[in-house]
């Protein structure tokens, strides 16, 4: 079993009311979360980032919102792994949203990807759910044909917005 705990917000206190809320993934582009956090910007809030890690389950949670995980494969290192890509998360995240003028807040949970962004919006009473473009490529389509869109089982099942950020695009010279 393994313990993630709450983290902190960056920057300004944030808004209290209805912040942004983003998915994100390890290695994910910058420019999913900073059209985000320009969208957050725009509308006066903060920026929840939530990474849903599908290859744990919960176990429970403690009254200081420490989270309580345990992998879905019982040869999986319990704390190794899930320590480091957490930690490399908020490092990413710090990266992305350098000289950002929004708070934000970064959100480790686990389960199946749109039921967990779901929740972390109800607990954070999110304004809108913002996620990112399909991957790219033949792994990218195979996951959306075998496990469906998340953003179209987030705007089946639950009242929020659900914002669907676009694509990185190259700039050509």
């Amino acid at each position: 079993m393994s313990r993630s705990r709450p983290h902190r917000w960056h920057g300004a206190e944030p808004p209290a009311d209805h912040p942004v809320l983003v998915g994100v993934v390890p290695g994910q582009s910058a420019a999913t979360v900073r059209q985000a956090a320009e969208l957050a910007k725009a509308m006066g809030v903060g920026l929840v980032c939530v990474w849903v890690d599908a290859s744990r389950t919960f176990v429970g949670e403690e009254p200081d919102g420490t989270v309580m995980t345990t992998p879905l494969d019982p040869d999986q290192d319990d704390d190794g792994h899930r320590l480091r890509v957490e930690k490399d998360m908020n490092h990413q995240l710090k990266e992305h949203l350098d000289g950002v003028d929004v708070p934000w807040l970064f959100v480790y949970t686990v389960g199946e990807t749109a039921r967990a962004l779901s929740a972390v919006a109800v607990d954070h009473d999110a304004s809108l759910i913002a996620v990112g473009p399909r991957r790219h490529g033949l792994s990218g389509w195979m996951n959306e044909l075998v496990g469906g869109s998340v953003a179209g089982r987030l705007a089946h099942t639950q009242h929020r917005p659900v914002t669907i950020l676009s694509a990185e695009r190259e700039e050509h010279v």
